[in-house]
């Protein structure tokens, strides 16, 4: 996991963002999350669909590292000093979960 943390965060230095380790791993795990694996997916195979997939997590990291500040805001007052952006992550909206049964 280490090696695609790493992968990641090379990726999103190419756009001229320096994402931290958190901000990676808060993307993984965002992404984990939406996918809903299995509970027979060993981590092995989870990180095959993350490499397929590594793109969208990248970009979702720099979305996360974009929302510091006043950037990628939806709204934003002056005096009153709200700012509301969008309660998901655009990166992530084609990304389809598994249907697990019960």
């Amino acid at each position: 996991m280490d090696e695609f943390i790493a992968k990641i965060k090379a990726m999103t230095t190419e756009y001229g963002v320096q994402a931290s380790d958190l901000v990676v791993s808060l993307a993984i795990e965002t992404f984990c999350d939406m996918r809903n694996y299995p509970s027979s997916w060993n981590d092995e195979k989870k990180l095959a669909d993350m490499e397929k997939n590594k793109a969208k997590i990248a970009m979702a990291a720099i979305e996360i590292d974009s929302k510091v500040g006043a950037e990628n805001q939806l709204s934003h007052s002056e005096n009153g000093i709200s700012r509301s952006y969008a309660d998901h992550l655009l990166a992530y909206k084609d990304v389809i979960g598994f249907a697990n049964c019960i």
